[in-house]
């Protein structure tokens, strides 16, 4: 029960952090509850993802090297796992009536990476016990929140915006996510490859893991702020016009 707990506390701490940013026009709590419940089944499918793209990318080249772990980092983990929260945010909270203003897309896009993470973390902390679960509530679960704020900002962009343009800045917002997950995954990945690590510093691959991750948090307490002035902008407006 403990471990549980401690697996389900970062998950929960994130969302009612970034709930409380949202200052202007608060979401239903049913569709939030939803948003969260679907970032969570949508762990299989990126599972299965991951099982397929790990058995080509290892039936086509040797499981070692720097190359192999930019093509797992990349291709295989990030880009599975961030299509798919990506698709939830897109087709469940962005054509609803509920998402109106900009930071709504930073909103769903918590939750739904939180659904994801918390899930993720549950596996991991019961399998492996507290110092797992206590290094993944300061580093995982915040990251993957970094990632659905960074992708957010971009698709709550996109919903107020014309057409044409909406559909690069999802792109975007899909690629950017991928990409800060994928380097955040690389140097963990190369760190616990003893074959690599024989000439590189472990300390220096930690290092640059957590580098890749300060800066991702940089970047999404920005697109926080930017998007609490444009949402700010947007319900002034709407409610002076009507």
């Amino acid at each position: 029960m403990e471990l549980l707990a401690l697996a389900l506390a970062p998950g929960i701490a994130i969302i009612w952090f970034i709930y409380l940013r949202d200052k202007y026009d608060k979401e239903p709590f049913r569709a939030l509850v939803k948003a969260f419940l679907l970032g969570m089944a949508v762990t299989l499918p990126a599972m299965i993802l991951q099982w397929a793209g790990f058995t080509l990318l290892n039936h086509l080249m040797s499981a070692t090297g720097w190359t192999y772990y930019i093509i797992f980092a990349f291709l295989v983990v990030a880009l599975g796992e961030e299509t798919c929260k990506y698709l939830m945010l897109r087709f469940y909270a962005f054509p609803r009536k509920f998402f109106n203003e900009p930071f709504d897309g930073i909103i769903y896009g918590v939750m739904v990476a939180m659904g994801f993470a918390t899930v993720e973390n549950i596996v991991y902390v019961v399998q492996r016990g507290y110092e797992t679960g206590f290094l993944r509530m300061f580093l995982s679960v915040p990251a993957h929140a970094t990632f659905g704020i960074l992708m957010g900002y971009y698709v709550g962009l996109a919903k107020f915006t014309s057409r044409g343009h909406s559909v690069q800045l999802m792109v975007r917002g899909l690629l950017l996510a991928v990409f800060f997950h994928g380097l955040f995954d690389l140097f963990l990945f190369v760190q616990a490859d003893s074959s690599i690590t024989r000439n590189t510093s472990t300390s220096i691959l930690f290092a640059s893991a957590i580098l890749s991750y300060l800066v991702a948090i940089r970047l999404s307490w920005k697109a926080i702020k930017m998007h609490q002035s444009l949402s700010k902008k947007y319900f002034n407006t709407t409610n002076n016009s009507a």
